[in-house]
């Protein structure tokens, strides 16, 4: 699990995406990139893409009362799965047995995935919509025709191409591009994440353009389920002690400008 940071309550968020890993026979972690692509190869992805929400759902049912910064949980599907007729049964079938904690759920759809097929997208939108989820574009802005087809679908959350954050500070012109994508999300009512955020000037910057979330390094690696439960907030796993310092000033500031989220509205990504 990879903790997502608030920008304007870095100390009360504890928002984060769940990360697949496979433990290898000498008992070392790894990524899951070839299991998943053998997965979709196979014809297989759909069950694992239910096996990982049943996961998740069970365990943030049973530690709900202990991750109360906790407003939503960002889980990846992939593109085989959100056009499996079975694997969509299953999906609402779950919907209906953990109603209670769906509304924390955000299920993230690649922007490539989105835009391949813009009506059966909007109508699995629709559908988890109606049944109190989340959704989120993932790596929006990697391709040519992001800001054109974006309108069409209601998504929740922006999730900004990584490259595009992580070369920003080579790259001038990609500020300005994450801009015009901060902006977007802010006027069709949208929140925006930035990820692979590697460096402070990066942090900066974001800050100064309007970033809600950011996610990257810098900010969290990856962690252990039992490392959520033991924080408070996001910024429980900065290392870095001068991020961890601008984080502090930057939440004072926010403290006396944003209001605090209400109570009632813990549960909501907004």
């Amino acid at each position: 699990m990879q903790p997502i940071m608030s920008i304007t309550a870095p100390s009360e968020s504890l928002d984060f995406e769940v990360l697949l890993r496979v433990r290898a026979p000498n008992g070392s972690v790894q990524a899951a990139g070839k299991l998943i692509a053998t997965a979709e190869q196979s014809g297989d992805i759909a069950a694992i893409d239910t096996w990982v929400m049943t996961t998740v759902l069970e365990w943030f049912r049973k530690h709900r009362t202990a991750l109360i910064n906790t407003r939503f949980i960002c889980v990846n599907l992939s593109a085989n799965s959100i056009n499996d007729a079975h694997f969509l049964e299953e999906t609402f079938s779950l919907f209906v047995r953990f109603q209670d904690v769906v509304p924390y759920l955000c299920l993230q759809i690649s922007e490539s995935v989105a835009l391949n097929n813009l009506a059966s997208t909007q109508h699995f939108i629709s559908r988890v919509h109606h049944m109190g989820g989340k959704i989120a574009l993932d790596n929006f802005g990697s391709g040519y025709s992001s800001f054109k087809y974006v309108r069409h679908l209601s998504i929740d959350v922006l999730k900004i191409d990584g490259e595009l954050v992580r070369t920003m500070h080579a790259h001038p012109t990609d500020i300005a591009i994450v801009e015009a994508m901060v902006i977007l999300a802010r006027n069709l009512g949208m929140r925006s994440i930035a990820s692979q955020v590697e460096n402070i000037n990066t942090l900066r910057v974001l800050t100064e353009l309007g970033v809600d979330y950011v996610q990257g390094f810098l900010v969290a690696r990856p962690q252990e389920a039992m490392a959520i439960l033991g924080a408070s907030s996001t910024t429980s796993f900065v290392e870095d002690p001068a991020v961890a310092k601008f984080i502090q000033g930057m939440g004072n500031t926010d403290k006396q400008s944003t209001p605090t989220l209400a109570p009632k509205q813990k549960s909501q990504l907004h």
